[in-house]
């Protein structure tokens, strides 16, 4: 009787242990076909536009990347103008400090704004590429960061945004898209893709590619 308890006993656990392993191997399988479908992460990245959008244009940049603030005074208008404000496409910032260490402590700033509220980082990502200097300087610093925040973003709490900077969620986060960048085999910035497809920076290559797409 015993020996008869103890193989019921035995074929529940091994039925049980079958099962966790089984769901343990499938979600391992999820995730690795989640990221072979979305390399770019985009539900990780900070995002403006219609996020119910098909169409998802990244750019990667560091905040003291010169062509990058050209970029911003020059193409995003554009971009925004014709395809964001319409509800067309998703515009998707990546981190991709690669100039200097103070790029690191820009792309967390960065971080740190769009955790309390995501639209006031598009303001950011704005005014930090206009406080640009020359590349070669340690221009980005706490003191500036905190000033512009002070002075541009009434609605983000400071006290919270400088901890923030400081947090392991921030730091890994700037880490990953850099390590993402890096996998992606990122040449440079600003690097444009359209729906996972690498094109040239300017406007009309970038419109030429989200009008492809919209064809589909």
């Amino acid at each position: 009787m015993k020996s008869k308890n103890m193989s019921i006993i035995l074929i529940i656990f091994s039925i049980a242990f079958l099962i966790l392993g089984g769901t343990i191997a499938y979600s391992i399988y999820q995730k690795k076909k989640e990221g072979e479908a979305d390399p770019f992460q985009y539900t990780n990245q900070q995002t403006l536009g219609n996020k119910e959008a098909n169409i998802h244009v990244v750019e990667f940049g560091d905040f003291k990347c010169p062509a990058c603030r050209t970029w911003d005074n020059t193409v995003l208008p554009q971009l925004k103008q014709e395809y964001v404000e319409t509800g067309k496409i998703q515009f998707h910032f990546i981190n991709f400090p690669f100039i200097g260490d103070d790029s690191m402590l820009g792309a967390r700033a960065g971080e740190a704004v769009y955790k309390q509220n995501p639209q006031a980082f598009w303001s950011f990502y704005h005014e930090l590429y206009q406080a640009q200097k020359k590349p070669e300087e340690a221009w980005i610093t706490q003191n500036l960061l905190e000033q512009l925040v002070t002075e541009k973003m009434s609605d983000i709490d400071v006290e919270q945004f400088k901890k923030d900077m400081k947090s392991k969620e921030i730091i890994e986060k700037v880490n990953k898209d850099k390590d993402l960048a890096l996998k992606l085999k990122v040449q440079g910035a600003p690097s444009i893709y359209v729906n996972g497809k690498l094109v040239n920076p300017d406007y009309m290559s970038i419109k030429k590619a989200i009008e492809e797409e919209l064809k589909k």
